[in-house]
């Protein structure tokens, strides 16, 4: 009933000569009731358009007069393919679209798409049309591979000028820098502008039969083009990426697939002419409706520079991860060694916390921390809390999907070790640096009569470290937080090294060639490939804590940082300093929150990169579900494995 009352009201509209009212009315019919339904219900205006051979002529007519009145090359061109302007430029375009929309040019496609598809979530429900159904529509109002003759010279325009635009962006110095063979003379992107010329103007020469032969061989030399772009995001491991060479990949693969869609409506035989049409519609649609959305360009712009940053910060977080016993004692040793380190430089933190001004004291904070990070990499120390960041993007990394899906199963047993891998360096961190603090804090106590730390401050120590009675546990996610950001940041680093060739110009520089010699230049080249990331992160962190403490006390806000080690060797201070002075229920106390805060270091800065790394690749809510109860139902068949590494039998199993 709803399909005839649709179609009693089309028929006056297209008398009277008002095409697009006609056509916004069929739409607001399909947008109506249950979104699930609207296959059904354009297929019940299919039913009765292919009953009504006389409306459904005049209704093709008029859509075909639509379009040949209206100005629509640009819109062929451009709506929905990224466009040239940078990162910011592009985003505050879209917010200012947000605020003041634009208005189309009358006579225009935007326009006629604007009148005909006004309803915001248009886009959506026609892409839950099959396209079967939508085929069947169009070839109901007679818009068919059969309906073409000859090109009509704005979508003769459209394609020449995508041409011209797929050649240059793919022979642009940021793609032919790193693939050389671009831009040889049978490329493919040299090669098409004319092989879409011939195609063309094909039409228009007395010669039968050629389109089709000279159509073939345009798609082949476009798909050749997509190819070699699919390559470049394929192995970006061996080039790097920025969000520059993200944007014209991006665009370069849009206006590729756009060009297709252009060259398939040309067609002088049946292929996937009436596919092609509803794909370009859909695509014109959405474009329309979400030209001023931000989160689209966002995410398009920054997923595969993340995927990237993921992949490196990946490499580093392989080492993290143990599998066998041999492998977890010297992970143990790693991180006694760490924890060492920490407990020295946790000293040198006390004697450094004075009056200074903040600023002075974030400085000086800061050094301390990033010193302290750097000397643990040198002397190949393990800082627990540095591991999650890294660990969690080698989860996401090891998932190879297998039929469209994630390996459940692999990542799960991954967790596993990266568990034990976690509490053995707390425990190796711990070991070293809560007993080392309290030798120290006796030594200097001892020898220069002046320990780190007098009762007022040993007390402000414990009470800081407190579980429940201070802000410890946000202040150690607060730390999670930088930590995983750290490794992000070692992954930019070491993708921008790459992607700037940063190994081979130290190599190559004149003037370390002339004071090293070429060998030590190389292996400079190569220290800088395998270390400037890791270090890079690790002064990041640093200034990050801190500078933390400072930060909140000039905006007055509780805002601070708690890590672990530092924890456990600032309570090893405060315990020898005070002695039987603290009640053992306080002693108690501050012990578990030293363990929590290592606990909410690792909560945070494992599950906020696993987040990012698991969305960099797609990972769906469901599988996520299915991790989770792997995972438990590991841990509850086998708990030991997550702390203590296999032995004889069961490292096999494992």
């Amino acid at each position: 009933m709803e399909t005839d009352r649709c179609i009693h009201a089309v028929r006056p509209l297209l008398s009277d000569g008002q095409p697009l009212d006609a056509l916004a009315l069929m739409v607001d019919h399909l947008r109506r009731g249950d979104p699930a339904d609207v296959d059904d219900r354009l297929a019940g205006l299919c039913a009765a358009l292919e009953g009504d051979a006389e409306l459904s002529a005049e209704l093709g007519e008029a859509i075909r007069r639509l379009l040949s009145r209206s100005r629509c090359t640009e819109t062929l061109v451009e709506a929905g393919v990224p466009g040239e302007r940078g990162f910011l430029d592009g985003a505050l375009l879209r917010i200012g679209r947000r605020m003041l929309p634009e208005v189309p040019p009358e006579n225009s496609l935007p326009a006629v798409l604007d009148a005909i598809f006004c309803g915001p979530a248009d886009h959506l429900w026609m892409q839950a049309v099959d396209p079967r159904t939508a085929c069947r529509f169009l070839g109901a109002v007679g818009i068919t591979a059969d309906s073409v003759r000859g090109i009509a010279p704005q979508l003769v325009a459209a394609i020449r000028a995508l041409a011209h635009h797929v050649a240059s962006q793919g022979l642009s110095p940021d793609i032919t820098r790193l693939m050389p063979e671009v831009d040889d003379l049978d490329s493919p992107f040299l090669t098409l502008s004319h092989v879409i010329l011939r195609y063309v103007e094909s039409f228009e020469n007395d010669i039968e039969g050629d389109e089709e032969p000279l159509l073939d061989e345009a798609l082949a030399v476009l798909h050749a083009c997509r190819a070699l772009v699919h390559r470049l995001r394929a192995e970006k491991h061996r080039f790097g990426t920025s969000l520059r060479l993200t944007g014209i990949t991006r665009r370069l693969l849009a206006q590729i697939e756009r060009l297709d869609h252009l060259l398939h409506l040309t067609e002088p035989v049946e292929r996937d002419f009436s596919g092609c049409v509803w794909s370009l519609t859909i695509a014109l649609v959405r474009a329309r409706h979400t030209q001023s959305h931000l989160r689209p360009h966002l995410r398009a712009n920054a997923d595969l520079l993340v995927h990237q940053i993921v992949e490196h910060a990946a490499r580093t977080g392989s080492k993290y991860i143990t599998e066998t016993a041999a492998q977890y004692g010297r992970f143990l040793v790693s991180s006694l060694i760490g924890g060492v380190v920490v407990a020295l430089f946790a000293l040198v933190k006390l004697w450094l916390d004075g009056d200074a001004a903040p600023a002075v004291e974030a400085l000086v904070f800061g050094l301390n921390y990033a010193l302290c990070f750097v000397v643990i990499a040198l002397v190949g120390g393990t800082l627990a809390t540095k591991q999650p960041a890294m660990t969690a993007n080698t989860l996401a990394r090891t998932m190879s999907p297998e039929d469209g899906r994630h390996d459940i199963d692999g990542l799960a047993d991954l967790i596993v070790r990266v568990s034990r891998s976690q509490f053995v360096s707390f425990v190796g961190n711990v070991a070293a640096a809560l007993p080392l603090g309290i030798a120290l804090t006796w030594l200097a106590a001892t020898v220069a009569g002046a320990p780190p730390a007098d009762p007022d401050k040993a007390w402000r120590l414990l009470a800081e470290l407190h579980p429940w009675e201070s802000g410890s546990l946000f202040y150690a996610g607060v730390a999670g937080v930088f930590l995983s950001t750290a490794g992000l940041v070692s992954g930019w680093l070491d993708n921008r090294n790459l992607y700037r060739r940063l190994p081979q110009r130290v190599a190559a520089h004149r003037g370390l060639r002339r004071v090293l010699g070429p060998e030590r230049a190389a292996r400079l080249g190569e220290l800088v490939h395998r270390k400037l990331g890791a270090l890079g992160g690790n002064v990041y962190l640093g200034f990050c804590l801190g500078s933390a403490g400072s930060i909140g006390l000039v905006l007055g806000l509780p805002f601070d940082i708690r890590h672990i080690a530092f924890a456990s060797a600032h309570f090893g201070v405060a315990w020898l300093t005070l002695g039987s002075a603290i009640p053992g229920q306080l002693l108690a106390e501050v012990a578990l929150g030293v363990g929590l805060i290592g606990l909410m270091n690792f909560l945070v800065s494992f599950g906020l990169t696993l987040l990012l790394a698991l969305s960099a690749r797609r990972f769906t809510f469901g599988e996520g579900r299915a991790l989770v109860w792997a995972v438990l139902v590991r841990f509850v068949k086998r708990p030991w494995l997550f702390f203590l590494p296999p032995f004889g039998r069961r490292a096999s199993a494992s």
